[in-house]
């Protein structure tokens, strides 16, 4: 058994670095337990939308993002089913545009990992340290965690950021992710000299799938496929070179270049994932999300695992973060963390449960509307292609994006 620890951050993600950081900026130290022995590049890419800019302003690491990546100039969606377009402006075009300017960049999760982990103390983060489970005596302030080297560990704070298949929602009781129903194919492509392309959010929308790519630099380019899923999937899913070629077969109807980009791809840039969600309604948190854990707590893919349709997943795990430190921040004064006991933990815990109840609201909304936006954009019938070309699109979705999006 060794030293207890304070606060122990579970998951050195974009979620688990947030917070640790976001603790670390109000003056609390954390010790984050990363499974793998070193950042993990899977991923590629990610969206940053306004709400998780000013997330990144609050975390003081924004400045060394924002100069090396491309500001948008908006979002270029059509159909090839029916020739449709939207087209949505995100900088203002100057004297009575009346369009909102929210600064949307597409940043490599690498460098947003690096970003947070080098503002972090030296000794910060502990590799290979994989939580295979926790408990807790019924009477005891403090949570064990075993690893699955045979260590234990034992904690006052522990902060689950573990992602979709969480040790630690487990442990809290939340339902099992379920499939959604639906894969995603992404990828990056980083050419020696400038691409040209226009610096946009490009999604074109076909039968059954949806395809595109987002400008991230001069020279890097992410693009992503999206469709329902089908039952060989599971054969393919680990072979890059197999995810490959079903991407190619996803997109052999759709315009250049993204078919271009996709052969483009080192395959070690190329991921495919089975879309996930935790379907906790806000009514329910009250009843089982947040009570009777103590000071135990989930952030980011843990809470709410995020379709890919607004973007929002990692922004979301970002804002979770700063909120939780602020919420602990205002508790923390208070506790007697030498003295650690009963009244102390259970102080942690209606803090803990004051953060998930300002949350729910959002997170739902956010879930349900990229769940919904999700299954409208890959409709394969001719009725839900109607309905999503000139009904959904026009009417709807891009007006949620925006509210979400500059939240």
């Amino acid at each position: 058994m060794e030293k207890c620890e304070d606060i122990v951050v579970v998951g050195g993600g974009v979620a688990g670095l947030a917070t640790a950081l976001a603790l670390h900026r109000v003056g609390l130290r954390s010790l984050v337990l990363e499974r793998a022995d070193c950042l993990r590049t899977a991923g590629a890419a990610f969206m940053m939308w306004p709400n998780a800019w000013k997330a990144l302003d609050a975390l003081g690491v924004s400045d060394s993002l924002r100069p090396f990546y491309s500001q948008l100039d908006g979002i270029r969606g059509s159909s090839i089913c029916t020739g449709v377009c939207k087209n949505v402006p995100l900088k203002s075009g100057g004297k009575g545009d009346s369009s909102m300017k929210l600064e949307s960049r597409c940043i490599e999760r690498m460098a947003l990992l690096e970003a947070l982990a080098k503002e972090l103390p030296v000794g910060s983060i502990r590799f290979n340290s994989k939580i295979v489970s926790l408990h807790r005596d019924t009477i005891s302030p403090f949570t064990t965690l075993e690893l699955a080297d045979g260590r234990s560990l034992t904690a006052k704070i522990v902060i689950g950021c573990d992602g979709v298949y969480s040790v630690i929602a487990r442990w809290m009781g939340l339902p099992p992710p379920k499939t959604t129903g639906r894969i995603a194919i992404r990828g990056m492509v980083t050419y020696t000299e400038d691409h040209h392309f226009e610096k946009l959010m490009l999604q074109v929308w076909g039968k059954g799938v949806k395809a595109g790519f987002i400008t991230c630099t001069d020279k890097k380019v992410y693009w992503f496929v999206t469709r329902r899923s089908h039952p060989q999937d599971a054969e393919i899913c680990g072979d890059a070179e197999r995810v490959m070629h079903a991407a190619l077969e996803m997109v052999r109807d759709f315009p250049e270049p993204i078919a271009e980009l996709i052969k483009s791809s080192p395959v070690e840039t190329i991921n495919m994932a089975d879309l996930k969600v935790r379907w906790v309604w806000p009514w329910e948190w009250g009843r089982g999300v947040e009570k009777g854990k103590g000071s135990v707590t989930i952030v980011g893919d843990a809470l709410h695992p995020m379709m890919p349709d607004l973007a929002q997943g990692a922004c979301m795990a970002l804002e979770d973060a700063v909120h939780l430190s602020r919420c602990l921040e205002q508790v923390i004064k208070s506790v007697n963390m030498a003295d650690w006991g009963k009244a102390q933990a259970e102080k942690i815990e209606t803090c803990f449960n004051k953060y998930l109840q300002e949350r729910r609201w959002r997170v739902s909304g956010i879930v349900s509307v990229a769940f919904v936006m999700g299954f409208v954009q890959e409709g394969s019938s001719r009725l839900e292609r109607f309905v999503r070309d000139w009904i959904f699109f026009p009417l709807f979705s891009m007006r949620y994006l925006l509210y979400f999006v500059h939240s």
